[in-house]
């Protein structure tokens, strides 16, 4: 833990399950009479969210005018561009910005809250307190909405018992006339280094999502997204063990919670929308839409599983897209100065196909940006594709077929020009299973993309190779499409049946529009067997060795099984 760490931690402290920074010299300015409010940032489509929110106990706003004042001011916070080129970051250039939709709270001087609102698109508030009362003005890092569609996120502190991070003002006496405190939270930059509070973090994290919540309501979305925490700590690193400790190993979302980076020196994220927002999007996909992804390590150029392909490219350009910038950058290194910046538009990306994520996000960035047939930088079609129960209780697993079918049946009109994009990352494919796509990614048995299997014991032959990788890479397991025309009890055996001369350890897993209804693990050599109580309809079968899931594994074999699947 370095020195700033430790000082950060002495100027924080819990209460009523905050994080609240202490107040700094320059936090609080406060002048009597109106001043004018500090200029915001220009974004797309901003919406005051003031309205969202209302008074958590009895304000005093039931009060004659003569008895109270008005207390206002603007909350803002700095942030931190990209530098040239956009990598690392520009504390030369840090800009002070409106805290947007955030929950603020007004306090009398024994903490009780007596009123709550949210600050304004340009980080305006204001209250009537009674004359002579002693208040103060906290601001949380929190984006909430009760009206549909609803919503809650908080930025919380993962090593402080997930505790929600706060800015307080100062307890003052509000006197007898109309006034205003402002409130900033620094970036805690002298100039080379981090040595005071990093109280801007949680706020720059959070008006990321009041950004992407605007978007989503001026692309129609009307359904309510569940509450989730943003998790962030100084001390999240890249090391790997305790969460609580800051152990978090990267930026991610893990179904219940995403964790943020904070490690200065080394990798910190609170100022990368492009990393936020791409975290958000899994949430996103598993909230709204559906993401069928197993996760794991990857990076463009990798040749992966279809449905982490798909997942991690659309994350990567929906970023980008609710930035509405084509660039994604990630800050990291001593100072923050290093880092990593891509063009989600770029063409010619490697290894083409529909096992890329870089193809994956190029013809979905390029398809947002398009004005061809469709508004340029509007994702409103691809927000109602993915949201279709058609696209998400689908018998096929998710992946850039499944997308493109579904725009297809439902925008017929913009299927041309999608599936231009499509062909120039050689991705061929007629329905949502793929078929016809001709681009094996280097391995010939992984086409077709699933294969055809029937309930009559006849073998179907799949194969799981390491060839591309081990985990979530092409050619590790192998899919079967299963159509049953009655409802029983079924067999599904797997025998290993060529390739590697190495026992074999099959997997199965059996799948019904998208949701795991069948398990099994090996437990006899070469051999496999699942045995279900099975509805009619249609199901995917995904094959493969144990070896090649295991990315512990440092052996590389292939080996092929045979399928058979039977009646009772």
């Amino acid at each position: 833990m370095s020195t700033v760490e430790r000082m950060w931690l002495r100027s924080a402290f819990l209460l009523f399950g905050l994080v609240t920074f202490c107040c700094l010299l320059g936090c609080e300015n406060r002048s009597k009479g109106t001043s004018n409010n500090s200029n915001s940032s220009s974004s797309i489509g901003t919406t005051s969210f003031a309205s969202s929110l209302r008074s958590s106990a009895k304000s005093s706003s039931s009060l004659s005018v003569a008895d109270r004042v008005i207390l206002s001011g603007v909350i803002t916070y700095d942030y931190v561009p990209h530098g040239i080129d956009n990598i690392g970051l520009d504390y030369a250039s840090i800009q002070k910005r409106a805290v947007r939709g955030a929950t603020l709270e007004l306090l009398n001087a024994s903490g009780v809250i007596l009123a709550s609102t949210a600050t304004a698109s340009d980080g305006s508030y204001s209250f009537f307190v009674a004359k002579n009362t002693v208040v103060k003005v906290r601001v949380r890092a929190e984006l909430s909405r009760s009206i549909p569609p609803t919503w809650n996120f908080r930025v919380t502190d993962n090593t402080a018992n997930n505790a929600v991070y706060a800015l307080d003002g100062t307890a003052m006496n509000v006197g007898i006339e109309n006034s205003q405190r402002n409130l900033h939270a620094p970036s805690g930059w002298d100039g080379s280094a981090y040595t005071s509070t990093r109280s801007s973090a949680p706020f720059a994290i959070l008006d990321n999502l009041y950004l992407a919540t605007d978007r989503l309501l001026a692309a129609g979305n009307t359904r309510n997204l569940p509450p989730i925490e943003l998790r962030w700590s100084t001390k999240n690193s890249t090391a790997e063990g305790d969460y609580t400790k800051g152990e978090v190993g990267t930026s991610f979302y893990d179904g219940t919670a995403i964790y943020i980076l904070g490690d200065a020196n080394n990798d910190t994220d609170e100022f990368d929308g492009n990393v936020i927002l791409h975290e958000w999007s899994h949430y996103l996909e598993e909230s709204l839409f559906r993401s069928d992804s197993i996760g794991g390590i990857h990076k463009d150029g990798d040749f992966l599983d279809f449905r982490v392909a798909m997942s991690e490219g659309f994350a990567n350009a929906f970023s980008g897209m609710l930035l509405n910038n084509v660039n994604y950058s990630d800050a990291s290194g001593s100072a923050q100065k290093l880092g990593s910046s891509f063009n989600l538009a770029k063409r010619n990306r490697v290894n083409k196909g529909y096992f890329s994520e870089g193809s994956i996000g190029s013809v979905f960035y390029n398809y947002y940006s398009s004005g061809d047939g469709k508004t340029a930088n509007d994702f409103s079609l691809l927000f109602k594709v993915m949201g279709s129960p058609n696209y998400y209780a689908n018998d096929a697993m998710v992946s850039i077929y499944l997308f493109y079918a579904q725009l297809k049946s439902q925008f017929s009109d913009q299927a041309p020009a999608f599936n231009n994009l499509l062909q120039e990352q050689n991705i061929v494919g007629g329905d949502e299973y793929g078929i016809g796509e001709t681009n094996s990614g280097g391995l010939a048995f992984s086409l077709p993309i699933y294969k055809e299997i029937q309930a009559n014991n006849v073998p179907v032959n799949v194969c799981s190779s390491a060839d591309k990788g081990k985990q979530n890479k092409l050619g590790n397991a192998q899919f079967l499409r299963l159509p049953l025309m009655q409802a029983g009890n079924y067999s599904l055996v797997v025998t290993k049946s060529g390739a590697a001369t190495t026992i074999g350890r099959p997997e199965i897993f059996l799948y019904q529009k998208g949701e795991v209804v069948g398990h099994a693990a090996n437990e006899v050599n070469n051999r496999t067997t699942l045995n279900a109580s099975l509805s009619q309809g249609t199901y995917v079968i995904e094959v493969f060795d144990e070896s090649n899931r295991d990315e512990k594994n440092f052996e590389n074999n292939t080996f092929c099984f045979d399928v058979r699947v039977t009646a009772n």
